[in-house]
């Protein structure tokens, strides 16, 4: 083989590789933004019904038990996530979602109290502005890191800070600054 077709073999590798890692982060990059709008839904909703005294003591566990014996295998949803799934909604709702209910918001609520927007995470954070939010960042930082800056920084001039270091800088979770 002639030195020209390996330079043309190792530049095609160069660029299919390029392309496969796109694509991975990318696809990974959306994953995470349909969990942390499930989670945040699934929050909304165990806090509804939990806070409000609909659902006794030992809900949550129980919850997670057959959430396990209806999909076997299920991963993150154990009992501990499933309270770090409410608490990330009564955190964050109380800040995004200050702005007046929208149409579509009212009948959701109004229809069926038992349906689970998975698109209300999106809907607020498009309408919450501050200095130094992106409502990209906020969609691109995984749940253990938001569970963890939830957990570790109380103001949110912080948490927001954070949020957006780990977005840029693809902070680990074990980070200390």
């Amino acid at each position: 083989m002639d030195e020209n077709k390996n330079m043309e073999f190792t530049n095609a590798v160069v660029v299919i590789k390029e392309a496969i890692v796109r694509a991975r982060y990318q696809a990974a990059a959306l994953v995470n933004r349909e969990l942390l709008g499930l989670y945040y839904a699934v929050g909304k909703y165990v806090s509804d019904n939990s806070r409000r005294g609909y659902w006794g003591q030992g809900a949550v566990k129980r919850i997670s038990v057959d959430l396990q014996k209806e999909l076997p295998g299920l991963r993150g949803f154990s009992e501990s996530s499933i309270r770090l799934m409410r608490l990330f909604h009564e955190e964050w709702q109380s800040v995004l979602s200050n702005h007046q209910l929208t149409t579509d918001e009212m009948q959701i609520s109004e229809k069926n109290e038992n349906i689970i927007d998975l698109n209300l995470l999106f809907r607020h954070t498009e309408n919450y502005v501050a200095d130094g939010f992106s409502a990209d960042e906020f969609l691109r930082v995984g749940f253990t890191h938001h569970s963890e800056i939830l957990a570790k920084e109380k103001s949110l001039e912080g948490r927001l800070f954070y949020i957006s270091r780990c977005a840029a800088e693809f902070w680990s979770v074990n980070t200390r600054q």
